[in-house]
């Protein structure tokens, strides 16, 4: 008896083994994919490609303003040249103007002076013909000097160069304070100065022009300028006086004409 209650009890544990792995029953499976809203959580977590994504349009927007800004800075200096340039047109044309005329003034004074040389070939001997010779070749060294330095000077200006064209016209004057080109080198050195926006010493620089070159075609232009730095000065009663000084002693002139554009302007603003 107690042989085979020791032999089936083995058996009586597997069979409750199995009839109990049958009763228990398993959790459900649950799908996540059904829970509401999973699928957007999933889609919402930020992936590497799309921060990616986003560094690379910021770096193309730095890049974009890089160029932006490079194309402001060089319309800039762009505007700069264009009024350096403005400023100096009117000097241009004056001086074309100028050369035209100084080129027939140049033209009759060679003719005068080669009718007196003819005459005192035939009347001088010929020592006193050698000296003349050597005083005429100095004279017209000393003319190509001078017109070599005031053209040098004055393409210097025209170039925007003032601080180098004010040397320049310096040196002219300081080698030929009274030679052909002096009066026109003392004008544009003032223009020189206006330009470079020293208004001081342009006043004191035209001044000259209108003192020491009293019978210079220069001098209305010189009255002119005076007119207008009074102005940027705000003395509106020396501008005034400079401006009528230009239409009454030189009518008929552009400087003239300038300056009655500007008188009138300048009552149209009076109270």
């Amino acid at each position: 008896m107690k042989k085979s209650f020791l032999f089936s009890f083995p058996l009586m544990l597997i069979v409750s083994s199995a009839l109990y792995a049958e009763s228990r029953v398993l959790p459900p499976v649950v799908d996540n994919s059904t829970y509401p809203g999973g699928s957007t959580y999933s889609a919402s977590t930020p992936s590497a490609n799309s921060m990616y994504e986003v560094l690379g349009r910021l770096e193309q927007l730095q890049h974009e303003v890089q160029l932006l800004r490079g194309v402001v800075e060089e319309q800039s200096q762009t505007i700069i040249d264009l009024q350096k340039r403005q400023g100096n047109i009117y000097s241009d044309l004056d001086l074309r103007l100028q050369a035209l005329t100084g080129n027939d003034v140049q033209h009759k004074v060679v003719d005068v002076t080669t009718a007196q040389t003819a005459q005192s070939v035939v009347k001088k001997p010929v020592a006193v013909q050698k000296k003349s010779k050597a005083v005429n070749k100095d004279t017209k060294s000393s003319s190509m000097r001078q017109k070599e330095l005031y053209h040098a000077a004055y393409e210097t200006l025209r170039n925007g160069h003032n601080v180098r064209a004010i040397a320049e016209f310096k040196t002219l004057l300081t080698e030929f304070p009274n030679g052909e080109y002096a009066d026109n080198a003392q004008y544009w050195l003032g223009e020189a100065y206006k330009v470079n926006q020293d208004l001081n010493a342009a006043k004191a620089a035209f001044s000259k022009v209108v003192s020491d070159y009293s019978g210079s075609p220069k001098v209305p232009d010189a009255l002119l300028k005076l007119g207008y730095i009074e102005l940027a000065q705000k003395n509106k009663v020396k501008a005034r006086d400079y401006l009528t000084q230009v239409t009454v002693s030189y009518p008929g002139t552009t400087a003239a004409h300038l300056a009655a554009k500007k008188l009138k302007e300048l009552e149209s603003k009076q109270p």
